[in-house]
């Protein structure tokens, strides 16, 4: 009995000393402590206002984003991760939450989804445990995990939100639809756009329900009541906060206002996918004085987790499925074109993403981009071929990122 508690636990195990390797790593070489106070607070400060009764900051603050509108001052950032905080302000009393320990925390719960995910496709401990820490410490991802200032916090808590999702999805448990759903929405509360996947998420349920389609539309509108209702959160509060339901703030930020094009224009596109798609570091970060923290670069360079993905999904369209597998033929053509939606919206945007290291808005995609590669992979028998292969691409992530994270958190 023992024994199987111990070989369950393991891959955790194993997964939990990565993480806290690479904490070691920073600690080591910068002056980073999870203890300190973050200045760039922003959500904790929109909490700590609410429980004052207010939905407005009262205040400017200088060192963050704030949006003016009605010349009053606001978070422009979507709520969710304001109200993940919004206990611990209640308990503290004051906005000074530990939110490098929360950063933590998700980072924890982002790698046993990814190898909970990696496990129920491939069926193997060694290769699930492999690909989570592709995903997790070999990719951009790296970048956002370990500290919880504001403009990385929501996209860590929306990469395991999407994580979940996806994980309650693909279950043998119908009842998970609900928590599928309703953790979508939670990701779309730290990062509208992931709102993007609600049609993927929608075919993995169809497929788990095994009924006809009527059938499954009845069970759908059941199963997101709880969805339904957060989103109705979200659309009331913008109301109240911009007048308008699907105004968030970032429309009221004074960078926003003083771009040329606005927040969202197809005028970034041509610059900011040649950002995305070509643009090769000339120098790696800590061995000189180049600030990468600000020099965004290819996404197949900083997440080459990207590489394995588009090779094997050509490998796959070239020789095929098993004909008899529908859905696997979906995933082949759903996911690689929900990706690339995605990407022209995030390349569409005014900035690229910054204080960043390598190009952080297209982190948002990585959690789906992961589970595409491992429905192909699937099909493979040969775990240990697969992981020999990916090796070579999760050394050059993990390194490139380590580099970049210890540079923009400052070497000492």
């Amino acid at each position: 009995m023992k024994r199987r508690y111990l070989d369950e636990a393991a891959p955790y195990i194993v997964l939990l000393i990565a993480v806290f390797f690479i904490y070691s790593l920073v600690y080591a070489n910068t002056y980073f402590q999870i203890t300190q106070h973050n200045v760039f607070n922003s959500y904790s400060l929109q909490a700590y206002r609410w429980l004052q009764g207010y939905l407005d900051l009262g205040y400017n603050f200088n060192h963050l984003e704030i949006a003016l509108y009605n010349n009053r001052y606001w978070i422009s950032f979507p709520p969710m991760p304001s109200v993940i905080m919004l206990p611990l302000v209640a308990i503290l009393g004051s906005p000074n939450t530990p939110d490098h320990i929360i950063a933590l925390c998700v980072f924890i719960i982002v790698v046993v989804y990814a190898y909970k995910i990696a496990y129920h496709q491939l069926k193997n401990k060694i290769a699930a445990i492999f690909f989570a820490l592709f995903l997790t410490i070999g990719s951009n991802y790296l970048q956002i995990s370990m500290r919880g200032i504001v403009w990385h916090i929501a996209q860590n808590l929306a990469f395991m939100f999407t994580l979940m999702s996806i994980y309650y999805s693909i279950t043998d448990n119908k009842k998970h639809s609900f928590l599928a759903l309703f953790f979508l929405s939670c990701a779309m509360g730290c990062r509208p756009m992931n709102g993007i996947y609600i049609p993927l998420i929608m075919c993995l349920i169809y497929k788990r329900e095994g009924c006809d389609f009527l059938t499954f539309v009845e069970r759908l509108l059941l199963y997101s009541i709880p969805a339904v209702v957060l989103g109705a959160i979200y659309l009331i509060l913008n109301y109240l906060r911009f007048g308008s339901i699907f105004e968030f703030g970032h429309n009221f930020l004074p960078a926003s206002m003083a771009a040329e094009h606005g927040q969202l224009s197809v005028m970034y596109l041509r610059n900011h996918l040649r950002f995305m798609l070509l643009r090769i570091p000339t120098q790696l970060p800590v061995f000189s004085s180049y600030n990468a923290i600000f020099q965004p670069m290819a996404i197949w360079i900083i997440s080459p987790i990207f590489n394995g993905f588009v090779a094997y999904l050509i490998l796959a369209i070239r020789y095929k499925w098993e004909k008899d597998n529908m859905y696997r033929v979906i995933y082949l053509l759903l996911v690689p074109v929900l990706v690339f939606i995605h990407m022209l919206i995030l390349a569409s945007h005014k900035d690229v993403g910054g204080p960043q290291f390598g190009y952080r808005y297209t982190v948002d995609v990585l959690p789906v981009v992961f589970f595409g590669l491992l429905v192909i992979l699937s099909e493979k028998k040969d775990k240990k071929s697969l992981i020999m292969r990916m090796l070579p691409l999760f050394m050059i992530g993990f390194v490139l990122n380590i580099l970049g994270l210890l540079q923009s958190i400052g070497v000492r």
